[in-house]
């Protein structure tokens, strides 16, 4: 059964509202990784082309935020094999930490944000973005002493 034309809107809406929202984040995140113009553009495009057209899958989903941010991370990745590290520090945190840790650190340490608008902006709770910075502190303490996180 297809949407009436006023749940399709309602649904545009909350997907342009969900890209106002994140868009500077997802741009902010990617340019830390990658660091060239081109490669954060098409990352982050891609992510939104794929939300765009997975939007009524991904609202039925328990974790739409989530969902998205694994996307972002995918296309991050795609592109960061064309180009080499920008902040070793950073490729670091990617190299020995899993990808939460990492992305905590990254947001929250490297960004600037605070633990609750990184979790909102992953998808999840809180307490993985806690623990993703204690195993952060914990495994790579010299990181942590330099001023790097």
């Amino acid at each position: 059964m297809r949407p009436s034309p006023a749940a399709a809107g309602v649904s545009d809406l909350g997907f342009v509202a969900f890209t106002e929202r994140n868009r500077p984040r997802y741009l902010r995140y990617a340019s830390a990784r990658l660091g060239v113009d081109s490669a954060v553009r098409s990352a982050v495009g891609a992510t939104f082309a794929f939300a765009q057209a997975q939007w009524p899958w991904l609202l039925a989903q328990p974790g739409l935020a989530l969902d998205v941010w694994e996307e972002l991370r995918y296309q991050v990745g795609c592109e960061s094999e064309h180009y080499p590290p920008v902040v070793r520090s950073v490729a670091r945190l990617y190299d020995r930490l899993p990808q939460t840790s990492a992305d905590s650190v990254l947001l929250c340490r490297h960004l600037g944000l605070d633990v609750d608008e990184a979790s909102d902006l992953m998808g999840v709770e809180r307490a993985a973005v806690e623990a993703g910075l204690v195993v952060a502190h914990r495994n790579l303490p010299f990181l942590v002493e330099r001023g790097c996180m």
